[in-house]
């Protein structure tokens, strides 16, 4: 299995300035005091970010490097990546 071509960067150079990564936090509609979170990662050996499943909902405050889950991010990640196999370069 081959590796995407970053060119003459590297995957810690992409993670440094890409800022879509992390864990975000959804509020529950039905109750304010509960949350859930969602995991957004690149994966460099697909070539693209991957949302994972979102968590149970859980009661509590969300941590101050959690951001604000929006389901724009979500349609942003499924639509506007490329199909192939060619790295962020």
């Amino acid at each position: 299995m081959s590796t995407p071509d970053f060119g003459e960067r590297t995957l810690q150079d992409f993670q440094q300035w890409s800022k879509l990564g992390g864990v975000y936090y959804e509020r529950n509609p039905e109750n304010e005091k509960e949350i859930r979170t969602r995991y957004v990662r690149y994966d460099p050996i697909i070539g693209k970010y991957v949302v994972h499943l979102p968590t149970n909902w859980v009661t509590g405050e969300p941590t101050p490097e959690m951001k604000a889950w929006h389901e724009g991010i979500s349609r942003a990640i499924t639509t506007m990546q490329p199909a192939t196999n060619r790295g962020f370069y």
